[in-house]
């Protein structure tokens, strides 16, 4: 259905009809108008020339007519025209306001036909989003049975991880302990290292009994061999309880086995009972989402609801004009029925007049009857006024049907309007009142609908929120799993290495007990040549330091002769270019007139030169030191800082900045100040130098 274009609503036109009391009369004289006819003031009901006798007639007055209509009787049918003209025009501005109404009611009528089309457009919109929601709800239901099954997989991987993290677990506490056993082997061997080293260095200080004590140091030999042979049995019965405690965690993980088949059931029917709830509360869903497309479907827009309480303040508005015109138009009527009364009343008096004329005339008529005949008879006269009063009758009689015709026409014209703006008012209040209460009802059910929406988005990020975190809980089993085998192999593998060092050290010690001799021999040499390396390092070590010591205060004059170098590189190099400025101005100060002032003045200006440009020099030296020395501070303080100033957390508590380091400032003064002070003094001496040239 295509519109042309053009504004949305057709502007209000002024309506041509004029308003109330406009036709009223205003004069108190023109009220009572209608009760002085033509007849009764200024005509006369007998002629004033009456013949003086019976036998006396003017037979000069014979020949001329009388007057066909009375004078004041055209200015009557003027008035009565012009009413019937204003009534006509009345009527025809009636005409063209309903014309207008109806025009106006037509677009209305189209205007809603349009909205009813763009609303059923709307609710086939509804339609197919409420169809691809179904879709994603299935779409969803597959997601979440995958899910499903996926977290009964995880489920089954984590209790796996965890009892072999359990084992894994009570595999490294078996291999801590061995461990703590082989280090406590070890310590042992350390100490008995140890005590042969002893013994050997008492053996080497007894050196009359060596026989003795060989023959000791071998009986200690033996009976360590035999500690190492006990020591050696009670690693393999340890490893024989190792054995034993393998088994029992066996047994154990085969009571885990079965523990987890019945959680395992009972997952199942944990994971029926969730997918129950689940299909609820998608069915929930699936209602509230039919209940919103309803619901929009059959929502009247708040902007087209504010449109129609306007539009139906307008027409109660129109239907009060209406109201009021018709009142006035019935008020007319009214006046126009005393007016055609009148008409009437005057018709029955002017019909007895003619009456009284025509007995007036019969009665001449006899009166004259024995008279002889004269020239003009009175038949022609009276034929006259009677075709005159005959034909004013019939266009009195015609006004006043004509007038009742219209008058009727128009009261059946303003009651049909009446009657066609009664139902369109009250087939507008109905369709608010039946919009009001739809837009009531669906208020309600919107409510409802977004609570329900509300808690299933509620539960659906709670079961994402379990998904995320059982997923989060399967790979941290998983990667402790993958640890605890990795640390399985690793004690596996260390417990194999600890075996074979076990039969390394037996060999050592066998062997150890063969090479101590020679081992006695050969310390007891490099002890000594130890000792003699130690006083010789220590000697040189002395001497070092004492040529150290005096090689800093030579740095020192280093660093000072260095820095006295620049300055006079400096100097030379300010000496050099004033040297050539002052070849310039001794083509100038040659021209002054006392040559004794004249040397004074070059030697003065010379040395104030020199000094300016040298005190320049280490101002700018000064200078450059001082923005080292301030980029450096800044440094600090930036490193110092904790929150920058012009981003702050915005937390419960928050860390303020660092304040500045007083202490620093005030125990150092600060170099840019001297900086300033001696720039100023340069200043002023190129000022006075300047005046003084």
């Amino acid at each position: 259905m295509s519109f042309p274009r053009g504004p949305r609503f057709e502007p209000q036109q002024t309506s041509d009809v004029p308003g109330p009391n406009y036709y009223d009369l205003c004069q108190e004289s023109q009220l009572t108008a209608y009760k002085r006819g033509a007849f009764l003031d200024k005509a006369e009901r007998f002629s004033k020339d009456t013949p003086e006798g019976l036998g006396d007639y003017d037979n000069a007055k014979t020949g001329s007519k009388p007057n066909s209509k009375p004078p004041d009787f055209e200015d009557r049918y003027a008035v009565l025209q012009r009413k019937v003209e204003d009534l006509e025009k009345i009527h025809h501005e009636g005409k063209k306001a309903h014309q207008t109404e109806v025009d106006r009611l037509k677009f209305e009528l189209g205007r809603n036909q349009k909205a009813s089309a763009e609303h059923v457009d709307r609710a086939e919109k509804l339609k197919k989003q409420n169809a691809i929601l179904e879709a994603r709800v299935e779409d969803l239901k597959k997601a979440s049975s995958t899910q499903q099954v996926e977290l009964k997989d995880l489920r089954v991987k984590l209790k796996m991880s965890e009892h072999e993290c359990t084992q894994l677990s009570a595999k490294q506490s078996q291999a801590g302990e061995i461990r703590k056993a082989m280090q406590s082997l070890e310590s042992r061997r350390r100490d008995e290292a140890r005590e042969k080293d002893r013994k050997i260095a008492e053996l080497e200080k007894s050196a009359t009994g060596e026989k003795k004590r060989r023959e000791i140091a071998e009986a200690r030999l033996h009976e360590l061999q035999g500690k190492d042979d006990i020591e050696l049995q009670g690693a393999r019965e340890m490893c024989h309880l190792l054995q034993e405690q393998l088994t029992h965690s066996q047994e154990e993980t085969q009571m885990t086995a079965q523990l987890l088949a019945a959680a395992e059931s009972d997952a199942a029917a944990k994971q029926s009972s969730n997918l129950e709830h689940l299909r609820q509360q998608q069915f929930l869903l699936h209602t509230a989402a039919e209940e919103y497309g309803r619901l929009a479907a059959e929502t009247i827009p708040i902007m087209a609801h504010e449109e129609l309480k306007h539009k139906y303040g307008v027409l109660q508005i129109r239907t009060w004009r209406l109201e009021r015109r018709l009142a006035n138009s019935q008020d007319q009527i009214i006046e126009l029925a005393e007016l055609v009364r009148h008409a009437h009343d005057a018709n029955i008096l002017l019909k007895r007049q003619i009456l009284d004329f025509e007995e007036e005339c019969n009665f001449y008529a006899r009166s004259l009857a024995d008279r002889p005949q004269v020239t003009h008879p009175p038949d022609s006269l009276y034929d006259d006024l009677t075709s005159a009063m005959h034909d004013l009758y019939e266009s009195e009689l015609s006004t006043c049907q004509s007038n009742g015709a219209l008058v009727a026409s128009l009261a059946e014209l303003y009651h049909l309007a009446c009657d066609e703006l009664n139902g369109a008012y009250i087939y507008v209040n109905t369709e608010h009142d039946r919009g009001r209460r739809i837009s009531e009802g669906l208020r309600v059910e919107l409510s409802d609908a977004r609570g329900a929406q509300e808690g299933l988005k509620a539960e659906l990020s709670k079961l994402h929120q379990e998904r995320d975190d059982l997923s989060n809980q399967l790979s941290a089993s998983a990667r402790t799993l993958e640890e605890s085998m990795a640390s399985k192999m690793k004690a596996e593998q260390r417990g194999l290495e600890i075996e074979q060092e076990m039969k390394v050290l037996l060999q050592r010690t066998e062997a150890a007990a063969v090479s101590d001799k020679k081992a006695v021999q050969h310390l007891t040499e490099t002890v000594k040549m130890s000792r003699m390396t130690e006083e010789g390092l220590r000697a040189e070590i002395n001497t070092l330091t004492a040529e150290l010591a005096e090689s800093e205060q030579f740095q020192a004059a280093y660093y000072s002769l260095s820095d006295e170098v620049k300055s006079l590189i400096a100097r030379k190099e300010l000496a050099e270019g004033e040297a050539h400025q002052l070849s310039k101005f001794n083509a100038e100060i040659l021209g002054h007139h006392n040559p004794a002032q004249r040397i004074v003045y070059v030697d003065r200006i010379r040395r104030e030169l020199a000094e300016t440009k040298h005190k320049l020099a280490l101002t700018v030296v000064d200078l450059e030191s001082a923005r080292s020395q301030n980029a450096e501070f800044v440094r600090e303080l930036e490193v110092y800082k904790s929150v920058p100033s012009d981003d702050k957390s915005r937390t419960v508590v928050t860390r303020i900045l660092r304040p500045p380091l007083s202490a620093l400032n005030q125990s150092t003064p600060p170099a840019t100040a001297n900086v300033n002070w001696e720039i100023a003094n340069v200043g002023k001496r190129s000022e006075e130098f300047s005046f003084a040239i």
